[in-house]
């Protein structure tokens, strides 16, 4: 259940009143005191500054047939919406795929919403104990070596999402409804987070 839910209806039976305002945080990759803000589950994530883009990014360089994440050490978030600016490089020709991690949990229970430049597609994967499952694709005329804007709206038991302002898929699955927000990126796949954002909604009790 959510859990703003169960505080409204806490507040409710106090008689107390209360005000939502929304709260937007920022994350900037430009430094490596970044670094201490990020929770990595697997491969190694740094601050690089490419040649080719010549400004401090974020972006894991193992190479391994793995989903390499790293997590916003931050609170987690239940109804919200997350974006980041990526630029997926044709560095790597085996897979060049990267984006968000939503309302995770542990290992077992968690969304990855990637954009894959290479398939030319974009896709909505839950994790569980029974491994990865696709929940939706949509194919698109995705393109290496640009920049994109990749945005998740998380809702009550639906998930949303957008590519450079525009919506690509829409999901309704409860299977997680709150968690930590991070990125990930698809094995050998070299790419570049410039910075994450997400704005929430916050309780404030009236006094």
């Amino acid at each position: 259940m959510n859990k703003y839910f169960v505080l409204f209806v806490a507040l409710f039976l106090a008689g107390a009143t209360y005000t939502s305002r929304p709260v937007q945080k920022n994350w900037q990759f430009t430094s490596t005191d970044i670094l201490d803000q990020l929770d990595p589950l697997s491969g190694k994530w740094e601050v690089v500054t490419p040649p080719k883009l010549n400004q401090p990014l974020l972006s894991q360089s193992v190479k391994y047939a793995d989903f390499p994440k790293v997590l916003l050490k931050d609170r987690d978030y239940y109804d919200f919406e997350v974006k980041t600016k990526l630029y997926i490089s044709s560095e790597s020709a085996d897979t060049q795929a990267g984006g968000l991690i939503l309302r995770y949990r542990n290992l077992y229970s968690f969304y990855m919403l990637f954009v894959n430049v290479k398939d030319k597609r974009i896709t909505l994967t839950r994790a569980s104990l029974g491994g990865f499952k696709p929940l939706k694709r949509v194919n698109s005329n995705f393109v290496p070596d640009r920049w994109y804007e990749l945005k998740a709206r998380c809702y009550l038991d639906q998930i949303q999402a957008f590519v450079d302002g525009e919506t690509f898929l829409t999901v309704e699955d409860d299977t997680s409804t709150g968690g930590k927000i991070g990125l990930v990126t698809a094995g050998t796949s070299r790419v570049y987070f410039d910075s994450l954002s997400v704005q929430s909604e916050t309780v404030e009790i009236a006094k």
